[in-house]
């Protein structure tokens, strides 16, 4: 089924997974086809999540993947879906995406999440002493604004320390627009207040009325800011899609049996469909496995194009960010493919907006 097309802009979340039998360089090589195919496909960007000490994930330095995507995309608007800003130095990450946004100019987001993407122990080994007594997340985000655009205030002592490299007179700025990653509603106070976009992540908090709770919040703060003269909010959801609800129930399998091993600590790669079906639940596993499919969108291309648009209704979204973890690298691109036909995206014509509904054609994007 092809739908007319629709004005809900659709964008992706990877996370890199690595299949069992496969390894991170093929991992890697897929995301680079998978991006390819979604920008062909009209998806407004692709974001690349950072998680660590995790088997089944490849993704754990989203700028050097994003770097390898600039190389092969072009009108694709790249980003992190996020850094885990608790793990970096505010300086660090606005040098590594302003460079990014030199290899591609206009193009790059950048989401900033205060979780770490790993567990306890990782999180301190990533943060070394410093971890011990790390500053709280807001003040992190207001040193790396600071940092992006060189306005610390004078007598701070950071005061003429920006990141590089240099902007070019006459040149739109690297710093690139910033997103708020967010799962309750703590971010979007935070996204407002500093005219900053907000993302949702209902694939981890499948609660719609706290995503539209949060989404309205959002709005009613806002404060305009040189890259969002305007709120805008994407809501990230978990989908598989496949010809048959029948068939996208079975590829779905896999994602029961990882959330079980991520909760337990375990690193193994991404299980495969014959290994999900035949893993010995007990009763409690079953239970916390239909508990974590109660976080996916699965079917065929009608219902989920049904379930899609009325988490856009219900949320009040801007826009959608879509996550598919599949083992097969063919079905997950099959997935993206029946999303878009379904919901009537359409590719990009010829000179198409990099940006599409966020900013004007022909508008360069500024920071946060």
């Amino acid at each position: 089924m092809t739908a007319s097309p629709s004005p809900l802009p659709l964008s992706v979340l990877d996370l890199v997974p690595v299949p069992r039998g496969s390894d991170a360089p093929a991992a890697l090589r897929e995301t680079v086809a998978l991006a390819q195919e979604t920008e062909r496909l009209g998806y407004t960007r692709f974001w690349v999540a950072e998680h660590h000490n995790m088997g089944a994930l490849a993704a754990s330095v989203p700028a050097v993947v994003l770097a390898a995507l600039s190389q092969h995309t072009s009108r694709l608007r790249l980003g992190a879906g996020g850094v885990m800003l608790p793990n970096h130095a505010p300086l660090a990450v606005a040098e590594s995406y302003r460079l990014l946004s030199a290899l591609a100019p206009g193009r790059v987001d950048l989401g900033l999440g205060r979780a770490p993407g790993t567990d306890g122990r990782t999180a301190l080994a990533l943060r070394g002493a410093a971890g011990l007594h790390e500053a709280p997340f807001e003040a992190q985000l207001d040193d790396l604004l600071a940092f992006g655009h060189g306005i610390f205030p004078a007598g701070h002592p950071f005061a003429g320390v920006t990141a590089a490299p240099a902007d070019t007179a006459g040149r739109p700025p690297l710093f690139p627009p910033l997103w708020v990653l967010s799962s309750s509603g703590y971010g979007a106070r935070v996204a407002a207040g500093r005219g900053l976009g907000l993302a949702f992540a209902a694939h981890i908090n499948p609660r719609l009325e706290d995503a539209a709770a949060a989404v309205q919040a959002y709005r009613a703060a806002f404060r305009p800011s040189a890259a969002f003269p305007e709120p805008r909010s994407l809501v990230a959801a978990s989908v598989v899609c496949a010809p048959t609800a029948e068939e996208a129930e079975d590829l779905a399998a896999p994602l029961g049996l990882m959330f079980l091993r991520l909760i337990r600590g375990e690193t193994a790669p991404f299980p495969s469909v014959a290994e999900a079906r035949a893993y010995p639940y007990t009763p409690h596993e079953r239970a916390q496995v239909a508990a974590s499919r109660a976080r996916v969108i699965v079917g065929d291309p009608a219902g989920v194009r049904e379930e899609l648009l009325a988490l856009a209704g219900r949320t009040g979204a801007d826009e959608l960010m879509l996550t598919t973890l599949l083992p097969d690298p063919a079905a997950r691109r099959r997935s993206y493919r029946l999303v878009a036909e379904a919901l009537g995206l359409g590719g990009p014509g010829p000179g198409a907006a990099t940006e599409g509904a966020l900013f004007s054609p022909g508008a360069a994007p500024s920071g946060g």
